[in-house]
């Protein structure tokens, strides 16, 4: 310990703060997948033969308003206006009010 209270250093060392070192790049998707190898053995293409085409459609709002309230009564009130569960979370509805469910038991059969 030095007579100011500092301790001195054992042995030299080379300050990087502030310095990139540009040898040092991150990993990129492209490292992790071969995409060449990808084109080259089009297997893939025989297990899609025959699929129907998908096409998906845009479901954008007609319409898309920002409602402010005054209070917290006025919140429920409108709540029960719409006939909607709102709460602390919701950001957004869709009214008439959106069935999430309307898809999920459709498949697709092969016989």
């Amino acid at each position: 310990m030095n007579e100011n209270g500092s301790i001195s250093e054992s042995s030299p060392y080379d300050n990087f703060v502030g310095q990139k070192d540009q040898s040092v790049s991150l990993p990129t998707l492209d490292d992790f997948i071969d995409i060449e190898s990808v084109d080259d053995n089009p297997d893939w293409k025989k297990h899609w033969t025959g699929m129907p085409e998908f096409i998906q459609e845009a479901n954008a709002p007609y319409k898309l308003i920002n409602v402010r309230f005054r209070n917290e009564a006025d919140y429920i009130e409108f709540a029960k206006l719409i006939c909607q569960n709102l709460t602390e979370k919701t950001k957004s509805i869709w009214y008439p009010e959106l069935d999430k469910s309307g898809n999920s038991l459709k498949r697709w059969i092969e016989e």
